[in-house]
């Protein structure tokens, strides 16, 4: 097993693979009841956005908390008010006191604890595996999370037809549940004390940190940009594609959700296989140029499969951006900044996904939904490439 799994892990795995197969439920169920409770392209960018708004708004100060706070307390306080938050959606829908604007605040309240959740997660991987193991460690996880997203996808299509939506939310909810109770089982350990400058300032020095880091300013900056074009036609785009190209409904968006899971998986596997061979810095950039360029066949797709063969392709190139920015991390940053950095990384993620889901939102308004897909895959790829120039990052080994 060891082989495999570094010792240690297997409670934060088995929590990791629970919780996301439930945030694919959730994923499939809000995107599709904004869409319904709204009628609206741009309400679903704008109500999708709110989803992300708490990393750009606490998102450094949620770092420094981690860094300062006991991490598996943080992830077990982060689950257990996300189980309450999320079982309030289908209760209030049942009820029909559901509306756009309140949904918006629930997702918006989701996030927030989500935003905590994701910092301490990633910065307590190496208070459990040792240094050499974490590349082993984040392809295994991340494999693990694809594996999710592809069971979670089949579990919406399986319950949809006899729970329906209200069902989605309420799976969702308990595999938070689940996942509380194998977080208790984890046994990270102690962290280095923090340098006093640190522990004064938190969120000052984090800032401080990152910008006279070539490495993770490098990294900032290509993440913001993949995620400003990419990140809106995937959240909001892909719903509004099944719904208004494919002319199809939410079980087919549950299948091209599932494609997505498998190209997730394949490219796990191969990120375990030789991730730790290749210079980090460099698969990370050709992997956000694959980002860009595997877009523009959604502007020619007419059909399903077409359409899941494209999502499976495309999703292949996503391990290989995560898992070297994560180990990146993990093995470049003092254990006392890991927490301020990685709430970075989040808040340039969601943030600029915030921003690309409520410009998507409005450009589908003007553009058919297809081409959008392909003028952002063109577009994304151009600049994608422009990371090469970013010195810190593509020499980073």
């Amino acid at each position: 097993m060891n082989k495999f799994l570094p010792k240690g892990l297997w409670p934060l795995l088995a929590a990791g693979f629970i919780s996301t197969a439930g945030d694919s439920l959730h994923q499939v169920a809000i995107m599709w009841l904004i869409y319904e409770l709204t009628g609206s392209s741009v309400a679903t960018g704008l109500i999708g956005m709110a989803q992300y708004l708490p990393a750009v708004l606490v998102g450094v100060f949620a770092g420094a908390a981690v860094d300062r706070l006991n991490r598996k307390r943080v992830m077990i306080l982060s689950d257990g008010a996300r189980v309450l938050l999320v079982a309030l959606i289908p209760t209030l829908y049942l009820l029909h006191h559901m509306s756009g604007v309140l949904l918006g605040l629930l997702a918006f309240s989701i996030a927030l604890f989500t935003t905590l959740f994701y910092p301490a997660r990633e910065s307590i991987v190496p208070m459990i595996v040792e240094r050499g193991e974490l590349t082993r460690a984040g392809s295994v996880l991340q494999g693990s999370y694809a594996a999710a997203y592809f069971a979670g996808p089949m579990m919406a299509a399986a319950i949809l037809p006899w729970a329906r939506i209200s069902g989605l939310f309420y799976a969702d909810a308990i595999t938070y549940a689940v996942s509380l109770s194998f977080l208790f089982l984890l046994k990270p350990r102690a962290a280095p004390l923090q340098m006093e400058d640190a522990a004064a300032r938190p969120v000052k020095a984090g800032l401080r940190y990152a910008k006279e880091s070539g490495l993770i300013r490098g990294l900032l900056l290509v993440t913001a940009v993949d995620n400003l074009f990419i990140m809106g036609p995937a959240m909001v785009g892909t719903p509004l594609y099944v719904r208004l190209h494919l002319g199809l409904g939410a079980q087919a968006y549950a299948a091209l959700q599932a494609a997505f899971a498998l190209g997730m998986i394949a490219g796990s596997i191969l990120v375990n296989r030789f991730g730790s061979r290749l210079p980090r810095g460099k698969v990370l950039l050709i992997a956000i140029i694959w980002d860009g360029i595997t877009f523009v066949p959604f502007m020619f797709t007419n059909s399903l499969l077409p359409a899941m063969i494209a999502w499976f392709v495309h999703s292949i190139g996503i391990p290989f951006i995560i898992v070297p920015r994560t180990t990146l991390i993990q093995t470049e940053v003092p254990s006392h900044f890991q927490g301020r950095v990685f709430s970075l990384v989040y808040l340039t993620v969601v943030g600029l996904t915030a921003i690309s889901c409520g410009v998507t939102g409005f450009v589908a308004e003007i553009l058919p939904v297809n081409v959008l897909f392909g003028v952002i895959g063109v577009s994304a790829t151009i600049v994608g490439a422009c990371g090469w120039f970013v010195r810190g990052l593509r020499e980073a080994r």
